[in-house]
């Protein structure tokens, strides 16, 4: 894949300095997307989480590799470094394969964090996301989106236990939270710089964007009441 990017680069200067760009031969294409450097790249760009749903995986190599825009949308795209994303197997199947009217946040060009609004409830049961604008329809389209990743389709009980391992792995990770949160402010309470240090280390890991669900554990009501910003990267 990067060779097919500098491949790129090499005609776009050629053709700059062409008598004739048509007659510069186009750069062969990969016979594959799937390849060990975009793997690598997810590592590093995107946490080994998967884009739709922020699961933390070993690595992306679990992981399926999304075209954001569909191949059958754009098959210009098929081959785009812009247009791959690491997707959980499970979330990349449940994903409609057309693409909605108005479109959807790009994670990497979109502001999701303030056009998005995630909502978690006690227990760190029932994720729920909406526009924070209702006329932005590409936020409402992205919202509807993960709601059914996250909880299935409305009235579908299988679709709803299809879906339940990731509801389950979010309790488990919002307990984590909550558990950090008290030993945090304990030590804060406390004498021991030590204790303390160590509190804030094991809560801005939980927080960080390296973490499993990073926006639904920042939306949590004692995140925005107790965390300093500071733990915050």
């Amino acid at each position: 894949m990067h060779q097919y990017i500098n491949d790129c680069a090499a005609y776009a200067a050629t053709c700059a300095v062409a008598i004739d760009p048509s007659k510069v031969p186009l750069p062969n294409k990969p016979g594959d997307y799937r390849t060990s450097d975009v793997l690598q790249a997810f590592d590093t760009g995107f946490f080994a989480k998967c884009y739709l749903t922020e699961h933390l995986h070993g690595s992306s190599y679990e992981m399926d590799v999304d075209h954001f825009v569909p191949v059958n949308q754009n098959l210009a795209l098929k081959y785009e470094w812009a247009n791959l994303f690491p997707a959980a197997h499970k979330a990349n199947m449940m994903r409609p394969r057309g693409w909605p009217a108005g479109g959807l946040l790009d994670p990497c060009n979109d502001q999701v964090e303030t056009r998005l609004l995630a909502t978690i409830g006690p227990l760190g049961r029932d994720p729920r996301f909406e526009a924070a604008d209702p006329t932005d329809q590409a936020a409402s389209n992205t919202a509807e989106l993960l709601n059914l990743l996250h909880n299935g389709k409305v009235g579908d009980e299988v679709s709803r236990q299809n879906t339940k391992h990731l509801r389950v792995t979010i309790m488990e990770q919002y307990d984590r939270v909550m558990r950090a949160i008290q030993k945090f402010l304990a030590a804060q309470n406390g004498s021991n710089p030590q204790v303390l240090a160590n509190a804030r280390r094991q809560l801005g890991d939980l927080l960080s964007r390296r973490a499993p669900f990073t926006q639904l554990m920042r939306s949590m009501e004692a995140v925005i009441e107790f965390v300093p910003t500071d733990l915050l990267d």
